[in-house]
């Protein structure tokens, strides 16, 4: 994530002066004190008293030393206040058997509305797959990853240093409300987002409202398919099987492959997008398997082959 990038040019190992471990004198602090020390020696020689610059030097240097080391102990112990109190506001996340509530809330783990006026008889068969609650750390409700504390160091952290409201997705390139937003004609447009693949092939997917535009690269969507109107169909599936094709601009980039491979991967990315945008579309687009990847690869030419599945012919002699 963008959100945990570390600062280039952030060595872990040099001491940052909000209050790094104390670590030995370096030579800095050496040179530092040398002039201070020579100082003492040229004005107790002005003075026409006896020379006492070994005595004035190393009161000086000693003087240097205890300064550094009082401040590097300050810092560090302001450091350590700083990070103990950030780490009071640290949870670790748990279900409360009498509310049935948690005192997290995750946006990734949403509901479809009416589920549970649905007959269990209509539900998709249980796959015996075994839900397992969130029990990491929780910072304000929201779940965080571990051995994280907030604000986040700014020495390490680029902005945001705190996570969004209870109840926003952040990640991913989003904005600290959530959501994602364009730049179109100077005006802050909001817009879904989905990644596919098939075969070789990928596929970038953004759902802005619209008059129902579908580009691909730059390019309409046709003209991209090379006027062949079942690519052109099987790309735009999801959205014209839900009668949402003409409410929603498309804009695909792909690569890798080839067309048949690129129109499959870009339904995949536009069903995950229209997911992110509506979540109670997922149950028919789950039912019509639009939001499963399509594993079917093509097969390697083997040794001693032709092709992949053609074999040489048989001669007797």
């Amino acid at each position: 994530m963008a959100f945990l990038t570390p600062v280039s040019g952030f060595s872990p190992g040099v001491s940052s002066g909000r209050g790094a471990a104390v670590t030995p004198l370096s030579a800095s602090t050496v040179q530092r004190a040398a002039p201070v020390a020579a100082a003492a020696g040229q004005e107790s020689r002005g003075s026409g008293l006896p020379s006492i610059t070994g005595t004035a030097a190393a009161a000086a240097l000693l003087a240097a030393l205890g300064a550094a080391r009082r401040t590097r102990r300050q810092a560090g112990s302001r450091r350590e206040v700083d990070i103990s109190r950030r780490a009071e506001n640290i949870e670790m996340g748990g279900w409360d058997a009498e509310t049935q509530t948690t005192n997290y809330v995750n946006p990734w783990q949403q509901r479809v509305e009416g589920d549970m006026d649905i007959p269990m008889d209509a539900k998709p068969v249980k796959t015996g797959w075994k839900f397992h609650r969130y029990s990491g750390p929780v910072y304000k409700k929201v779940p965080v990853a571990e051995g994280l504390t907030f604000p986040l160091d700014p020495e390490l952290y680029y902005p945001p240093l705190e996570p969004p409201a209870p109840g926003a997705k952040w990640g991913d390139g989003r904005s600290p409300d959530g959501n994602w937003y364009m730049d179109i004609d100077g005006k802050q447009v909001q817009y879904w987002q989905g990644v596919g693949k098939r075969k070789t092939a990928c596929a970038i997917v953004r759902l802005v409202k619209g008059p129902g535009q579908f580009l691909v690269n730059g390019r309409e969507a046709i003209e991209f398919f090379q006027n062949y109107p079942i690519w052109w169909l099987k790309a735009c599936e999801p959205l014209a099987a839900l009668s949402q094709k003409n409410e929603y601009d498309i804009l695909a980039k792909t690569f890798g492959g080839g067309l048949s491979g690129q129109a499959g991967a870009v339904r995949l990315a536009l069903a995950r997008a229209m997911q992110e945008c509506n979540y109670n579309w997922r149950p028919l687009m789950k039912k019509a398997k639009y939001l499963t990847r399509d594993w079917r690869m093509v097969r390697d030419k083997m040794t001693g082959q032709p092709k992949a599945r053609k074999k040489t012919p048989y001669h007797k002699r």
